[in-house]
């Protein structure tokens, strides 16, 4: 995201609490069986504090905030799949304040399958990510505008080359100018559409329902 230099610190440590949780859970065992929601509750509690407490973030000192609001865990939206890299994807211009500027590459691909119907979810790369693990794959599914942000939500991935890709969207999240203009989110790319509902990981926010 482009933001103001005063919230680089919040996200950034987001972003590295994230990072790090999704690095541990990748070294565990490549299955989709061993599905667990106390990791899922610690993370959406840690979530909750960062972005409340930080300042930048989006509901720092905001009256009321208790939690953003969630799909309970939901081991039926965990996916493990072949990551399939793609050499020199196409470059992508997602930002909304920057036309005609690439923000991210396609870097590869994994295929979805689910009561007999496969979609391919295509993984992003920033270009102004450093790490070699680090990955992104914005989407939109069927939820979107009724019981999930209309705009699509996000799913942050850590990827082994070598390994199978753990797409586990309990961990899906709404970009931040879901709550508040300040900021400028990457857009969902057309070809990244679900066609199922994700009944899992976040839903829409309001402050009258935040509980």
């Amino acid at each position: 995201m482009k933001i103001p230099p005063a919230l680089l610190f919040p996200l950034l440590a987001l972003l590295v609490l994230l990072a790090t949780f999704l690095s541990i859970k990748s070294f565990g065992p490549d299955s989709n069986q061993d599905f667990d929601p106390s990791n899922i509750t610690e993370f959406r509690k840690m979530k909750n504090r960062m972005i409340s407490s930080s300042v930048g973030a989006p509901f720092y000192r905001v009256s009321g905030f208790d939690s953003l609001r969630y799909f309970p865990p939901n081991k039926e939206q965990v996916y493990l799949a072949d990551f399939q890299p793609i050499r020199d994807g196409e470059l992508l211009d997602l930002m909304p304040d920057m036309p005609g500027f690439p923000s991210h590459s396609v870097a590869g691909f994994a295929v979805l399958e689910k009561n007999g119907r496969a979609d391919t979810l295509y993984i992003l790369k920033s270009l102004h990510e450093k790490s070699d693990s680090v990955y992104f794959a914005p989407f939109n599914d069927k939820s979107n505008g009724h019981e999930t942000y209309g705009g699509g939500r996000y799913l942050d991935l850590i990827i082994r080359r070598g390994r199978p890709v753990l797409l586990d969207f309990n961990f899906a999240s709404n970009p931040y100018c879901a709550y508040k203009a300040d900021f400028v989110c990457p857009m969902v790319p057309e070809f990244n559409q679900i066609s199922w509902e994700i009944k899992a990981g976040e839903l829409t926010y309001s402050e009258n329902n935040s509980h």
